[in-house]
């Protein structure tokens, strides 16, 4: 494979998977603001047979590849995707100067994610003692501060990285288009953040990160 071809699929492999399972996170995980029972339906529903294998297809199997191809052009010092191009805005570079660092916390952080989760259903827990596993260790400081960093490296990176994603299937074409998706991706970046921070924090301490939750379920 070519450099032009290895840099595409790096670029697609680091964004449009990662950016489809967080939107899918988000709705899986936004259940347990009905309640405790609406969130072990929820789970119920998404952690079984063609989901599983969904998941595995969209989510872990692109991680562990990213991870490989992020290595890989680390090692061959190549652009990484996010990094400000010739004729980008001020927001591209501004975006693109810390968006190794993003990509590289985001990676570490959603390998130790699946490991922590994915590692208590390989070893028989069930969705209950999954969902009482949370809540003791998001209440833990260090957790909490983990979640800010890591939950603040994936955003930073779709914020940076998706243009170039979307750039190579083809959905955006020159400097101002990706400029006009990066306005976008930017925004699509900073409401993951602020969903996913309030769910950790209603997880970790009871009420939510940014505005308080009150839950109206059990």
């Amino acid at each position: 494979m070519n450099d032009a071809r290895l840099a595409r699929l790096h670029a697609i492999v680091a964004t449009v998977p990662l950016a489809a399972w967080a939107v899918f996170h988000v709705w899986e995980q936004w259940a347990a603001f009905r309640g405790r029972l609406a969130w072990l339906v929820r789970m119920h529903s998404t952690s079984s047979g063609p989901a599983v294998a969904a998941e595995l297809l969209v989510g872990v199997a692109p991680l562990l590849a990213r991870a490989a191809l992020h290595v890989g052009a680390l090692v061959r010092r190549e652009r990484l995707p996010g990094m400000a191009r010739e004729g980008d805005t001020a927001l591209g570079v501004g975006l693109g100067f810390l968006a190794p660092w993003a990509s590289s916390v985001a990676i570490l952080f959603l390998l130790w994610h699946v490991a922590w989760l994915w590692g208590a259903k390989v070893m028989g827990a069930d969705s209950v003692e999954l969902y009482d596993a949370m809540q003791r260790t998001l209440g833990l400081p260090w957790a909490l501060v983990l979640h800010a960093v890591g939950l603040g490296a994936i955003a930073w990176h779709l914020a940076a990285a998706l243009p170039d994603g979307l750039e190579a299937v083809g959905l955006v074409t020159g400097p101002e288009s990706r400029s006009s998706a990066r306005t976008v991706t930017l925004a699509i970046g900073l409401c993951l953040f602020v969903l996913t921070a309030q769910l950790v924090g209603w997880l970790g301490t009871g009420t939510g990160t940014f505005w308080p939750i009150q839950v109206v379920g059990q």
